[in-house]
């Protein structure tokens, strides 16, 4: 922080309240009840699945997106997997999922929960031998303002196939 910035905060602080909100503009009532903005959160989870936030960076090949403390709307995100290095680069899939289901309620409040399996897309790319797949996740939530663009960056397992049944 630059020392300018620090003494603009100062003097700010040391005025009245009504002469620093004349200065710093009005405050919509809007924020004070459900914050519009960048205020989501996106984890990954792996199975079992469950409503609690926890990001799980190691995933089988099921896992679920899930959404937390997005404003409430008509809303919806758009999700894009890619593949990264040392996996390779490539857009595996893209999804949309509606987020606007109730008010943001912080980051615990689950607005929407997506499950995916990758398989058939990772079939092309060779998995790292200890780690699996390298994945990244980029959501573009509607209705932010400002950055509305999330990203997370989890590795994917392949899948077991279950043995031929006996003949």
């Amino acid at each position: 922080m630059r020392v300018g910035s620090v003494r603009r905060r100062a003097a700010l602080m040391t005025l009245p309240t009504a002469a620093a909100a004349t200065l710093l503009g009005p405050t919509p009532a809007v924020f004070a009840a459900d914050p519009g903005g960048n205020n989501g959160t996106v984890k990954i989870d792996r199975r079992p699945f469950d409503s609690r936030p926890g990001n799980q960076p190691h995933v089988g090949c099921e896992f679920e997106v899930d959404f937390y403390g997005f404003d409430k709307g008509d809303l919806t995100a758009t999700v894009t997997f890619a593949v990264q290095s040392p996996t390779g680069r490539r857009v595996l899939r893209q999804d949309v999922v509606a987020i606007g289901e109730d008010s943001a309620g912080g980051g615990t409040d689950l607005d929407a929960e997506q499950e995916y399996d990758l398989s058939a897309e990772l079939d092309a790319f060779t998995p790292h031998p200890r780690q699996g797949f390298h994945v990244t996740l980029t959501v573009n939530a509607e209705g932010a303002r400002g950055a509305d663009t999330k990203h997370k960056v989890f590795w994917v397992r392949r899948c077991e196939t279950p043995p031929p049944p006996p003949i």
